[in-house]
């Protein structure tokens, strides 16, 4: 089942948990079958062994709906973390990453039940017999918790904590395998001004694919990524308009190893750029631009991590 977008709103026909920011993956349990399987049907259990092993301790039979996320000190989301996780193929592999990568699993569902499917019954009765299944959960599957009509409080929260935002799922709502605005994904979005510093153009035109931003740390011109989303004709054509004079070499104290076939600019335009989060490495991640804006370059600093 996937979630529809909306804002923050409160409900007291509405659950709001934290959006997890990991690997969505289905758990298998019982009867001899522990099994992990992913969006795309695929087999995942030579990934997460150490889910298998935890699966394996679960009484009955049974499936789970969660994520599969690695969290940093501070108890958040790392998703390039758990990328390291996802791209392994073997099982000694994983186990080798799991003692630097270690995965939890946040359980958020439970389909089916010793031989009763549960898909038809209300979420909130899935969420207490959930509630019952892991009252003593073997390590690392733990419950996702949630809180009954609070949305505005618990999405302030998720974004004082960095994380990447709240998921509100009407309780009365059954499990569909399919895209339901009885589950609506709130996420957390962050603004932040970025030097233009070159172009991307879509292969063998003139039209512009994406944005290259910079921004200062210090003396350096650092590399935040490349904005692609939010592009438009009227963008393009002011672009076009923009660039005529700003055409340059890479630009100087220029620090990074930006990825493309650039054309530089002349650090001289600064644009408006919404973002969900930065990575580890400083970049902005799922870039979008907004506009430009009326300021000077050297006013742009990187931003920093919650």
């Amino acid at each position: 089942m996937l979630a529809g977008s909306g804002t923050p709103f409160d409900s007291d026909k509405h659950l709001f948990e934290i959006k997890w920011d990991g690997i969505r993956v289905l758990a298998f349990f019982g009867e001899g079958v522990h099994r992990l399987q992913g969006r795309k049907l695929t087999d995942a259990s030579e990934r997460y062994p150490e889910i298998i092993g935890a699966l394996e301790a679960l009484p009955g039979d049974g499936i789970l709906d969660g994520e599969v996320v690695v969290l940093d000190q501070d108890g958040r989301p790392d998703f390039q973390r758990v990328l390291v996780r996802e791209q392994t193929r073997t099982r000694d592999a994983a186990l080798v990453k799991a003692s630097r990568h270690p995965v939890v699993y946040m359980a958020f569902d439970l389909l089916y039940r010793n031989g009763e499917p549960l898909i038809d019954r209300p979420l909130i009765e899935r969420k207490k017999l959930l509630t019952e299944l892991l009252v003593s959960p073997p390590s690392p599957i733990v419950e996702s918790t949630y809180v009954l009509s609070q949305g505005k409080a618990l999405f302030r929260e998720a974004e004082a904590r960095g994380l990447e935002g709240v998921v509100a799922k009407a309780i009365s709502s059954r499990y569909v395998g399919e895209r339901s605005n009885d589950w609506l994904k709130l996420k957390v979005r962050r603004r932040t001004d970025a030097v233009l510093i070159g172009i991307v153009r879509e292969r063998g035109t003139r039209r512009v694919k994406s944005l290259v931003l910079g921004a200062y740390d210090g003396e350096e011109l650092v590399w935040l990524g490349n904005a692609g989303s939010g592009l438009d004709q009227k963008t393009v054509h002011q672009l076009g308009t923009e660039l005529e004079h700003l055409s340059a070499a890479a630009p100087p104290n220029f620090r990074a190893e930006a990825p493309g076939d650039i054309e530089w600019l002349r650090p001289a335009l600064v644009v408006r750029i919404e973002y969900s989060e930065l990575t580890r490495d400083a970049r902005l991640r799922h870039p979008v631009f907004i506009g430009f804006v009326d300021k000077n370059p050297s006013d742009c600093l990187r931003p920093e991590r919650p």
